[in-house]
């Protein structure tokens, strides 16, 4: 069940779930959302049309994601049928920064929606995309009304503490520079942080999806169609289903939703399902795959970015098929901006156009090509330097010379020869180098003779 999101003021949860109030049925009628009540003895996955969408049967051959630990930063998760074989403990930001319990409780009905659909088992109603992965379930939002960036950070730090996979947030929040921070550490520290665009119908991506390094993530219907409520911009890095994508609530009873959340949890789920396939690759690997790998959108060409479908809709069958990509970063720090913006909270490194993007990419990369012309016009300039220093030292005369404006006296870098001392002729006989100043020798005239050419130093 899911609460529409325009108009929200920054800070609530993307797409955030409805409370029971009552009963399901009440909720359902109160938001004008369907609602399936009846629940089947087991999960049928060809009734999710997302797993279908996936070809999930095709994936599941491969792998179900065993091995991986998602983090999902959300309102927490409650330990139902489909979701307690692979739930951890985890911790309660919901308060404050610091943990005052465990994850495993559930009063708004959103995170255990998140769970279900990345690692449900199936047993009851959801059986999620990478169904042997295991859920972090981290409190930052216990009321379902808004998130706390100092919150949302010391929960972001806890999941990497527990050296999790990937970090699920379904969740927008305002931007604050201990949430870049913390995510930034999350990066550094080779996990892959997954974010929802937001539901606000905006040509901007809500934090901390912006995030540089960040993957965000529109929501596709049945069609492949973007959903009208999905923000666009130039930091959406990929699309996935989230329109009546079906789900269950804290009660463990079926529902459907519709938002970037849902869609969000779809490619945290193929990243679980990638590390765990390909354990030994980097984060940076895993986003390449990613984006190599989306199917291109109506009107879209493969590798091509757009600012609704990012670089197109996740396929984890063919992400599962590829072979290693040969780079290692994170692509999306170098196309959104720099990691330091990122530390700091800056709103330079994001954009929300496609021009924005291509314009702050070349400057970046202009400013890097000026400073290494800078230090090689540097390095050259130097190394003229020497090389007419050390052809002066060599010519009579010269900064080396032991005559009138020498650096050295003879005593010093001649002392057994006086270059001079077998000439019969005066050196500065055809040339006066000075103009109208005779040279001064450091010593008297070999050839008395010569003192007819000039006059000898006076001592």
């Amino acid at each position: 069940m899911e609460e529409r999101a325009a108009h929200r003021a920054p800070g609530h949860p993307v797409a955030r779930r409805a409370k029971r109030l009552g009963s399901a049925a009440l909720a359902a009628a109160l938001l004008g959302l369907p609602l399936v009540s009846a629940a089947p003895a087991q999960a049928d996955a060809s009734s999710q049309w997302p797993l279908q969408y996936f070809k999930a049967t095709q994936v599941w051959n491969i792998t179900k994601g065993s091995g991986t630990v998602v983090a999902v930063l959300d309102t927490g998760v409650s330990s139902v049928p489909d979701t307690q074989p692979n739930l951890l403990t985890g911790a309660d930001f919901g308060s404050g920064t610091t943990s005052t319990g465990n994850g495993q409780t559930d009063l708004d009905d959103h995170g255990t929606a998140m769970a279900a659909i990345i690692a449900g088992t199936g047993a009851s109603v959801t059986e999620g995309l990478a169904p042997a992965a295991k859920i972090l379930p981290v409190i930052i939002n216990d009321t379902g009304l808004g998130n706390q960036p100092d919150q949302m950070a010391a929960a972001i730090e806890y999941a990497v503490s527990q050296h999790v996979s990937v970090i699920n947030l379904s969740q927008s929040v305002a931007q604050d520079p201990s949430v870049a921070k913390a995510v930034q550490d999350a990066i550094s520290s080779n996990i892959v942080v997954v974010a929802a665009s937001g539901d606000e119908s905006q040509s901007s991506v809500d934090y901390p999806a912006a995030y540089p390094g960040v993957v965000a993530v529109g929501a596709v219907d049945q069609n492949g169609t973007i959903w009208s409520e999905s923000n666009t911009g130039a930091q959406v890095s990929l699309a996935a289903p989230g329109v009546k994508v079906p789900t269950e609530d804290l009660s463990g009873e079926a529902a459907t939703t519709d938002g970037t959340s849902a869609s969000t949890a779809y490619v945290s789920a193929t990243v679980a399902l990638i590390r765990a396939a390909h354990p030994s690759w980097t984060a940076g690997q895993v986003i390449r795959d990613l984006i190599a790998t989306a199917d291109p959108a109506s009107g879209q060409s493969a590798g091509q970015h757009s600012d609704e479908y990012g670089y197109g809709i996740v396929d984890p069958l063919k992400a599962l098929q590829a072979l290693a990509p040969s780079e290692t970063s994170n692509p999306l720090l170098a196309s959104v901006g720099s990691t330091a913006s990122a530390t700091a909270g800056a709103t330079s490194g994001t954009r929300t156009t496609g021009t924005g993007t291509a314009s702050s990419s070349k400057s970046g990369a202009g400013l890097v090509i000026g400073i290494v012309v800078a230090v090689v016009v540097v390095i050259l300039i130097i190394v003229l330097i020497v090389a007419l220093s050390r052809r002066n030292r060599n010519r009579p005369g010269g900064p080396g010379a032991g005559g009138p404006g020498g650096g050295q006296p003879y005593g010093g870098q001649y002392p057994q020869q006086n270059p001079y001392g077998q000439q019969q002729q005066n050196p500065y006989q055809q040339q006066n180098p000075y103009g109208q100043q005779p040279p001064q020798y450091p010593y008297p005239p070999q050839n008395p003779q010569q003192g007819q050419q000039g006059q000898p130093p006076q001592r």
